[in-house]
């Protein structure tokens, strides 16, 4: 092998390499952004119509305020289900910790109502479509620990 060649591998081997990099940095940078900041969320299901649709939207998300304590009730959440973790959902917030909360217990049976009182370290979560929704009337006030995110931005792809 000649030296020129050898130069010439040389230099491509160089530029993979810082193009490598490159792309290393940036996902680096899309992950830390992703965990950290903001995330996009796909958004299906009943239990918050009429707000979304059953299919088709999209939900930015950013993921600080719950850390610093800012999610209160009326804020849209996106949290991991206290009975399946591997399922994320969305959720109104209709109480923080130390708020009552009165939610109608069995909606399509009965207009029964309840009242709780939120506990420390807990939020109470609820589905707009209270007909169609597992929500804290079905598994409890959710631990803050459990949140993944309060709503942003909607994008309705079939409106």
């Amino acid at each position: 092998m000649s030296l020129r060649n050898l130069k010439e591998l040389t230099i491509i081997a160089k530029e993979a390499f810082s193009k490598t990099f490159l792309v290393a940095k940036s996902l680096c940078f899309l992950h830390v952004i992703n965990t950290h900041v903001f995330t996009v969320a796909s958004l299906y299901g009943p239990s918050m119509l009429p707000t979304f649709n059953l299919t088709g939207d999209w939900a930015l998300a950013e993921r600080f305020s719950h850390k610093l304590g800012k999610v209160g009730a009326g804020d849209i959440v996106i949290l991991k289900s206290p009975v399946e973790p591997r399922k994320i959902m969305t959720k109104r917030v209709m109480g923080v910790e130390g708020d009552s909360v009165t939610y109608v217990v069995e909606p399509k049976n009965s207009d029964r109502t309840e009242t709780i009182v939120v506990p420390k370290g807990h939020i109470w979560v609820e589905g707009d479509n209270i007909y169609n929704s597992k929500d804290s009337r079905n598994f409890g006030a959710v631990p803050y620990g459990l949140l993944r995110g309060k709503m942003l931005w909607k994008v309705s792809l079939f409106s």
